[in-house]
């Protein structure tokens, strides 16, 4: 399919692609947990917003969940902003930034299904991000 400029690719809504992708797969799970967060938080009086990286029932320090939480959250945050300065697309830092982020939850937190769901979403989101580069290459240097 040609763009608007002649040239082969998708044709783009915004950042994303027509096509369903892993990227849309993470915008919308981020946009469910992230509502849900706020609605346990603000008008629940179940207040256990760190209960998903730990099984309930287990004795835990929420301070330093709390800690955990922010650093993982804060170095995936630079590195989403940094590999953008550095030029890279929306699309690939967030794979990039994210599986940085998966791999810390991995490493802080105890192997839940939250954490590894967070895992399999970062290298789809990365597997994804090869894949169109190479595709993009090919396209680029025909032969």
């Amino acid at each position: 399919m040609k763009d608007s400029n002649g040239r082969d690719g998708e044709r783009m809504i915004g950042a994303l692609p027509r096509r369903f992708t892993m990227t849309a797969l993470f915008l919308v799970c981020y946009f469910v947990i992230h509502v849900n967060f706020e609605y346990q938080f603000w008008l629940t009086k179940d207040r256990d917003i760190f209960g998903k990286y730990e099984v309930a029932g287990e004795s835990f320090d929420e301070v330093a969940v709390a800690k955990d939480v922010y650093f993982a959250k804060a170095s995936w945050m630079f590195a989403l902003v940094m590999l953008m300065a550095l030029g890279m697309k929306f699309r690939s830092a967030i794979a990039y930034s994210f599986m940085l982020y998966s791999i810390e939850l991995m490493l802080l937190f105890p192997i839940r299904a939250y954490t590894v769901l967070n895992l399999l979403l970062a290298a789809g989101c990365v597997a994804e991000d090869v894949i169109d580069r190479v595709k993009a290459r090919r396209i680029e240097a025909p032969g």
